[in-house]
């Protein structure tokens, strides 16, 4: 008991604790200046050699560069074709003749013959106005006249047997001579009355209806005569100094699919001064086709004419202000090239300088390309475009090789 009552007891006991749990620490790592052993330290040491590997991949993966995807592109071959140049243009079908046919006299109408859309003959009445007034007019001319008539042969027999003079009877031919002039007034003006075609052709518009009253010089048709059909157009002088009267040209009616064939029939002598144009004259050659007059018209006439011309398509430009260039495929990358181009036609393009015969141009995709851009051509097998080979595909040995080597180290 008085052992316990010692302070150097609880002393000696307080350190030995102290010494334990330090032992107890020290051998779990946890303190801090604890050197780990055994099976801890195998675990840490292999723990971080597996992150240093991890950091020496990464490294390694960011020292390699990126794989780089070919743009998909479609090509053309640069080649010889023929390719014109043309002018185009816009007017209107008109036709040979088109006129409006007016009453020469005023009055009421009394019949209309025709509706619009009608073929008539020459001479064809197609209206005609109130004219008992000048039927019955005419029938007392041609009676005076016929009573003039007997009078005449009676003096001429007279005249003969010495009955009367000269002078009686030449004042009955006088006489005679006047009574046919005012038949002839009689049948004029009756004539007026009515409204007739001049000349064979189809009633485009009827403006008059039976019972209107109309004026002297009212419009009563439209007659057209459509046989041929012409086109007249106005091109710039220096356009119209490469056009030659009897040239074909191609007139495309805007309601109407079906292109149809024309010949220049004339080319105007004179410049017009207001709008310095020289006109054309264009003679259709269906007239009985499906166009129709006053119908809108596209013509597209031929200009210039290349035979052999080196050409590519339009779709390979690159229009970048005025400039012109185009992307050249070389083996599995492109390089822009600047071009001069002479005559375009509907799809191709003359090229007078930067390409040459057998080269490939870019068609379609070249809205992401640069020059050194990678590609993949979709139709290098349709154009005979030959597309680089890895190695591997140029050298099949190249494999065995390999492997060989790996099976002998092994």
């Amino acid at each position: 008991m008085k052992l316990f009552k010692k302070p150097a007891f609880w002393t000696l006991c307080v350190v030995l604790v102290v010494v334990g749990v330090g032992l107890v620490l020290w051998q779990t790592g946890k303190l801090p200046f604890a050197v780990p052993g055994g099976a801890v330290a195998v675990a840490d040491t292999t723990a971080a050699g597996e992150d240093l590997a991890a950091v020496e991949n990464e490294k390694s993966d960011e020292d390699k560069e990126p794989e780089v995807m070919p743009i998909p592109v479609e090509l053309a071959e640069v080649d010889g074709r023929g390719i014109a140049a043309y002018y185009r243009a816009a007017s209107v079908i008109e036709a040979d003749r088109l006129v409006d046919l007016v009453c020469r006299t005023q009055g009421r109408v009394h019949t209309v013959a025709v509706e619009e859309g009608a073929w008539v003959e020459a001479d064809q009445v197609l209206a005609e106005m109130e004219n008992e007034r000048e039927k019955i007019m005419l029938r007392k001319s041609e009676l005076t006249l016929a009573d003039k008539k007997r009078v005449l042969d009676r003096s001429k027999r007279m005249l003969e047997e010495e009955l009367i003079s000269r002078q009686e009877y030449d004042d009955m031919e006088s006489a005679w001579m006047l009574a046919e002039a005012e038949r002839d007034l009689a049948r004029i003006a009756l004539e007026d009355t009515r409204v007739r075609a001049p000349f064979a052709g189809r009633v485009t518009d009827r403006k008059v209806v039976q019972g209107q009253q109309v004026l002297a010089s009212a419009p009563a048709f439209t007659l057209g005569d459509f046989q041929p059909l012409r086109v007249r157009v106005h091109l710039p002088e220096i356009v119209a100094r490469k056009v030659s009267a009897g040239q074909r040209v191609l007139v495309v009616p805007e309601a109407v699919a079906q292109p149809m064939e024309a010949e220049v029939e004339r080319v105007s002598p004179v410049v017009d001064p207001a709008t310095s144009t020289v006109r054309l004259t264009l003679l259709l050659d269906d007239a009985e086709g499906p166009a129709r007059v006053g119908g809108f018209v596209k013509v597209r006439i031929t200009t210039d004419n290349h035979h052999d011309a080196l050409a590519i398509p339009k779709l390979a430009l690159v229009e970048e202000g005025a400039l012109r260039s185009v992307f050249v495929a070389e083996a599995d990358t492109v390089r822009k090239v600047e071009i001069e181009t002479g005559l375009y036609d509907e799809t191709h393009v003359e090229i007078l300088e930067g390409l040459n015969q057998g080269d490939f141009v870019v068609t379609m995709g070249q809205g992401g390309l640069r020059t050194g851009t990678k590609i993949k051509a979709l139709n290098a097998e349709a154009v005979g475009y030959a597309e680089p080979v890895s190695e591997e595909e140029a050298d099949p040995a190249a494999d065995v090789e390999t492997v060989t080597a790996l099976v002998e180290r092994d």
